[in-house]
């Protein structure tokens, strides 16, 4: 193994797990579209891959999603709706 530096200067991660209904999920609130809108966004300004918007399988806050978490930031974010991205863009980017 092999220890090198974060090769990005953030990263966001946005849960998208789908449990399909048959329990609360961040899929249960448009969770895919508001990663994709993220991620363009990050690409369209030229940021990406330097910020990195990745998908996250689960961040364990089901109940609460959409859930986002920022590095280095340190920063939580649950309830995110599509409504949030720019929001979120102007914050992050």
């Amino acid at each position: 193994m092999e220890n090198q530096p974060v090769p990005y200067a953030k990263q966001i991660f946005v849960c998208t797990y789908n449990r399909n209904g048959e329990s609360a999920s961040c899929g249960d609130h448009n969770a895919d579209e508001v990663f994709a809108q993220l991620r363009k966004i990050a690409k369209d300004r030229g940021l990406h891959p330097n910020i990195r918007v990745a998908q996250a399988k689960c961040l364990g806050k089901c109940n609460q999603g959409v859930n986002i978490m920022s590095y280095p930031d340190n920063t939580w974010h649950c309830g995110a709706r599509v409504a949030d991205v720019e929001k979120l863009a102007q914050k992050y980017f």
